[in-house]
């Protein structure tokens, strides 16, 4: 991680600790271990008010381009849980993806799906001029 930790926005630190707990559908393994994981990096995280916080951070809204070395690319907005809605490129937080990069920024490296499918991808970009109200 560029930074050592996650690195989040105070509000967004309050909403994430809230939808983990309230997130009550476990799609698979990986998406356990990644919620899991999510738990366990808020522990260390870095938390910030929005007027410090770094521009290249994954936050509430923030449209994210992901890649990996086959040149496949994935562009997405992370979004509250309530506002999920895969087809239209809105990933939830509390997503196996959503969970991997919140926090995280450009050029960090995640590795998304089961160990023995598992893929390595690359924040590419993150763009955070989105201004959609975050839903509770």
């Amino acid at each position: 991680m560029k930074y050592g930790s996650l690195v989040l926005e105070k509000k967004d630190f309050r909403l994430i600790k809230k939808y983990l707990k309230q997130n009550l559908f476990i799609e698979d393994y990986s998406h356990k271990d990644a919620l899991d994981t999510l738990e366990d990096n808020l522990r260390t995280a870095l938390v910030f008010p929005q007027e410090d916080m770094p521009y290249d951070i994954v936050g509430f809204n923030s449209v994210v381009t992901v890649s990996s070395i086959s040149n496949f690319e994935y562009t997405f907005q992370l979004v509250s849980p309530l506002n999920n809605d895969p087809k239209n490129g809105k990933i939830s937080v509390t997503s196996t993806m959503g969970s991997l990069v919140i926090g995280r920024s450009e050029d960090d490296i995640i590795i998304y799906g089961p160990p023995a499918d598992s893929v390595s991808l690359k924040i590419r970009k993150v763009t955070n001029h989105v201004t959609e109200k975050v839903q509770v």
